[in-house]
């Protein structure tokens, strides 16, 4: 099968690319630069460009027998709040409009969302498929809006599905890395005095990819969560990633909420003097203000026929043997 990827060398795309080389598929990667791609394969076609311009130039090299898009690229972290708006909503737009006229039948398009869509939960609660979404973030409105794009614009011929999955953990990823470097240092700082009872869904990236390629061989034009079915707190996540790097104590350094969401708005203040890559946003404090970002991933489980062969325990283990294999630690 011919597939589009789009966001092919992000954390999720490069997982999602080998996978589909690896049985067979030939990949058309969209990638903004085509340098930062590691991957090589026969069957891969880098497509170099982006989502901003209604034109997509770059669609002009698409083959005529393409079946299937996973959209999978989009923006996560940014101080610049109108870019959440520009590439997760306008991108998906652009990129259905140029789709449907080059496939208007016969055609599936899978967008890769978020829970931040969906929003937090209350302690104790696990969202689903039925519940209203209560976004607090301008990344996850702008993840709720690629969605209603999706619905508004894709043709009613399209296959049309969406996976949010919760916090992804797994080898390359450089959110999570954050953490096992504090665990490596020994000092864990708390954005809040709750952050250690914070519960959490999780999801292995391998265990993810496995619901994105179930999707592109099934029919199935509906929303699902893909996440591991134990809801962990945040300390659990801590304790299991210390015990694996073999540390024996650590000092919990608790910040008053207040500080977090003053530092943030100072880090904001330096960004615009002199970019910088550190991830504590004033977005970003909307969603570490919630107690809960629980999902239930039942019904990836029932229609997929879905198994998360990785629990928190494998999943911190191969995380961190490449976290070590690429010297990131």
């Amino acid at each position: 099968m011919k597939i589009l990827v789009t966001g092919a060398n992000g954390f999720v795309g490069t997982h999602l690319t080998q996978k589909l080389l690896n049985e067979g598929h030939t990949v058309y990667a969209l990638v903004r630069k085509p340098s930062k791609m590691l991957l090589t394969h026969m069957n891969l076609i880098l497509l170099q460009g982006d989502l901003n311009s209604p034109e997509l130039s770059w669609t002009k090299s698409l083959p005529t027998d393409l079946k299937t898009c996973v959209h999978s690229a989009g923006l996560v972290h940014t101080y610049l709040h109108d870019e959440f708006t520009q590439v997760n909503v306008d991108g998906t737009k652009n990129l259905i409009n140029a789709l449907k006229w080059l496939y208007p039948i016969n055609f599936k398009f899978l967008l890769i969302s978020s829970l931040a869509a969906a929003g937090p939960a209350n302690l104790g609660e696990i969202k689903d498929e039925s519940q209203i979404d209560f976004p607090v973030s301008l990344y996850g409105r702008s993840k709720k809006g690629a969605e209603d794009i999706m619905k508004t614009l894709a043709p009613s011929s399209w296959i049309c599905s969406i996976v949010r999955p919760p916090m992804i953990i797994g080898p390359g990823d450089v959110a999570v890395l954050d953490i096992f470097k504090m665990v490596k240092g020994r000092v864990i700082i708390l954005p809040g005095i709750n952050s250690k009872i914070k519960e959490y869904s999780f999801v292995c990236v391998f265990d993810l990819i496995e619901t994105i390629t179930k999707l592109i061989e099934t029919n199935h034009s509906q929303m699902f969560y893909s996440s591991f079915e134990r809801i962990i707190t945040f300390k659990e996540l801590i304790d299991e990633i210390k015990k694996q790097m073999g540390i024996h104590f650590l000092i919990y350094l608790p910040i008053p909420f207040f500080i977090v969401k003053f530092l943030s708005f100072i880090l904001n203040i330096f960004y615009k003097i002199k970019n910088h890559n550190i991830r504590l946003t004033p977005d970003k404090i909307y969603e570490l203000k919630a107690l809960a970002w629980t999902c239930d991933a039942s019904l990836s489980r029932k229609i997929l026929t879905q198994e998360y062969h990785y629990d928190l325990n494998k999943t911190v283990a191969v995380t961190l043997a490449d976290y070590k294999k690429r010297r990131w630690l």
